[in-house]
């Protein structure tokens, strides 16, 4: 039976890798989760694991190729018939016992079972969604024919860990009635032609790395019903606190004290309180998420975003937060996160307010359900005790998903965030003694 390695999902903006070496040649025996593969992208490296023991078949992609997100780059032969993967690949998704890597799964609750539906053919498992289920390529070819999220997560996957592959997909869609291919199309309109685009201006074709963030957001929109909430957030004592401790806090722990830093540190703590924020979606299911892993969205030179992930941020120091951080923001810039670096976030931040803006509506990152967007610090006139004062302010702006949030959760969730971070003091920080 042979067995499919193929080029895995590495983070929200990442299309393709290229191959750096092979481990292991054509013939050479492995075993379950053996490394038989390095490979780079433009931001993250990593090893690919072998998906199940037996003898390295062949490689499809040679050292120095780019293999794009879901493409098969080599196949593993277990020593099974192949009559069996047959049968195997189409009528069983694999159970979490049995599925490569399951021993690396973070726990999850399931706290809403999933309705029989539509009669269309539905997953028999969750997939895991601590990875990023659906390839860069298949959700343009969802967008490309107009398959919404609802439709993707009725389509039974029969990848490793229940996941979709392009087979899959093909299938789906030659069962599926034909939509109209495009708006204008609908309307009767046209598409215009690439010389009438040409006379609007130059033409700049979107890099991979374009797309794929562009189709993230497009299927996020589509996906999740979108509310913002903002709040005024009184930041004096913190810019006080920080100014008073930034110096001794560099010389102590060798990083600088940063406001990305401190609503890190508050969010990831304040999550606790809120399971039903700190969740994943999938279909009618609302997964509640063991581990507090706060991704932090960092914008790169080359106009691209990655999302580092600060793993198990609650049960960290403020220091430790400090610290993983720096180390994250450093790697990402420098374009060598590992593949652990970018995976497995439970809640996101974007730190907007780093390029000067106040307000923003930041984008949910699937298949989570809030983002927290942080605006820039200023100062404003504040009335208190009837008296105006000139106070240091942040807009937080929290965009939530609205099928499982509802807007009393949400104000109390920034309420919380809002209560904590005015009232922090060096104790709460750990930096007593300083």
């Amino acid at each position: 039976m042979k067995i499919a390695i193929t080029m895995p999902q590495m983070g929200q903006s990442v299309a393709e890798g290229v191959i750096v070496k092979w481990r292991k040649a054509v013939g050479d025996e492995v075993a379950a989760d053996e490394i038989v593969v390095d490979v780079e992208s433009d931001k993250i490296s990593f090893e690919i694991e072998s998906p199940a023991a037996g003898r390295l078949s062949s490689c499809l992609k040679r050292e120095g190729e780019v293999a794009a997100v879901g493409d098969l780059i080599g196949e593993i032969d277990d020593g099974g018939p192949e009559e069996h993967a047959s049968a195997a690949s189409k009528d069983q998704v694999p159970t979490v016992g049995a599925r490569p890597h399951a021993g690396g799964d973070q726990p999850q609750v399931l706290v809403q079972a999933e309705s029989a539906g539509s009669g269309m053919p539905r997953r028999t498992e969750l997939p895991e969604i601590t990875r990023e289920w659906l390839s860069p390529y298949l959700m343009r070819m969802a967008l490309m024919n107009d398959v919404s999220m609802d439709e993707l997560q009725t389509i039974t996957g029969t990848g490793k860990g229940g996941r979709l592959t392009k087979a899959d997909l093909m299938h789906y869609l030659s069962r599926r009635p034909v939509a109209a291919s495009s708006l204008p199309g609908a309307m009767g309109k046209p598409e215009p032609s690439p010389g009438e685009v040409a006379q609007l201006g130059e033409i700049i074709p979107m890099t991979a790395i374009r797309k794929t963030i562009a189709d993230h957001m497009i299927q996020s929109i589509r996906t999740s019903a979108h509310v913002t909430m903002v709040h005024a957030v009184d930041m004096t004592s913190v810019v006080a606190l920080r100014e008073r401790m930034k110096q001794a806090f560099a010389d102590q722990y060798g990083v600088k004290m940063t406001y990305t830093t401190v609503l890190t540190f508050v969010t990831a703590r304040v999550l606790r309180s809120f399971p039903n924020i700190n969740a994943s979606v999938f279909g009618s299911n609302i997964v509640l998420r063991n581990e507090v892993n706060v991704g932090c969205a960092v914008a790169l030179p080359d106009e691209s975003l990655v999302v580092p992930v600060l793993h198990g941020a609650d049960t960290m120091t403020f220091p430790e937060v400090a610290q993983g951080l720096d180390r994250l923001f450093k790697v990402a810039r420098d374009k060598a996160l590992t593949r652990a670096d970018v995976e497995g976030g439970t809640f996101t931040i974007s730190n907007f307010g780093a390029f000067g803006s106040l307000i923003g509506t930041p984008i949910i990152n699937q298949p989570q359900v809030a983002i927290l967007g942080m605006g820039s610090i200023f100062k404003a006139p504040v009335v208190i005790d009837n008296q105006i004062c000139i106070r240091d302010q942040i807009y937080l702006s929290f965009t939530f998903d609205h099928r499982v949030i509802d807007g009393a959760m949400g104000g109390r969730f920034l309420n919380a965030i809002q209560r904590a971070t005015e009232a922090l003091d060096e104790g709460d920080l750990d930096l007593r003694g300083l």
